[in-house]
């Protein structure tokens, strides 16, 4: 499968239900991905204010900060 470009932001939700908050929304969503059961990855290109209303959109089911420091670019080519 093909490397998608963006930001990963990890969700302690399953990827049918992420996708159903996300509808009508957008802020750049690439793909929503499962990540085991109850557990989704969403990959998005969102900056500034849509990445604030994005990260609160799903407030109450974002990992601590610690745990989601993997929410960087990929840098590979």
């Amino acid at each position: 499968m093909k490397e998608i470009k963006g930001f990963r932001l990890y969700v302690a939700l399953g990827a049918s239900k992420v996708r159903r908050r996300l509808k009508g929304h957008g802020f750049g969503v690439r793909k929503v991905y499962s990540d085991g059961k109850d557990r989704a990855v969403i990959i998005h290109t969102a900056t500034g204010d849509h990445l604030r209303q994005l990260e609160a959109l799903f407030a109450e089911v974002l990992p601590p900060p610690a745990e989601n420091d993997q929410a960087r670019p990929d840098h590979e080519g």
